[in-house]
């Protein structure tokens, strides 16, 4: 299993249409607006890295996403 936290940073009133987009994604598990440097932070929980790394570009294509960091368990 591969398990990695995405920070999303996005354009300014743009928030709430992200995180419903996010949400849709099913190896999303949990997902969350925050206040500070990001604007939203995902749980992913994959069976391998090569999903995850599908599915944290499905977040970085969703329009208004400006940058994303991705935090990969160990």
């Amino acid at each position: 299993m591969a398990v990695g936290y995405v920070a999303v940073h996005c354009d300014t009133g743009k928030e709430l249409h992200v995180f419903e987009r996010i949400n849709d994604i099913s190896k999303v598990k949990e997902v969350q607006i925050v206040m500070g440097l990001y604007d939203i932070i995902c749980k992913l929980e994959t069976d391998n890295t090569k999903e995850l790394e599908d599915a944290v570009m499905r977040i970085r294509k969703i329009p208004h996403v400006q940058t994303t960091m991705t935090l990969l368990v160990i």
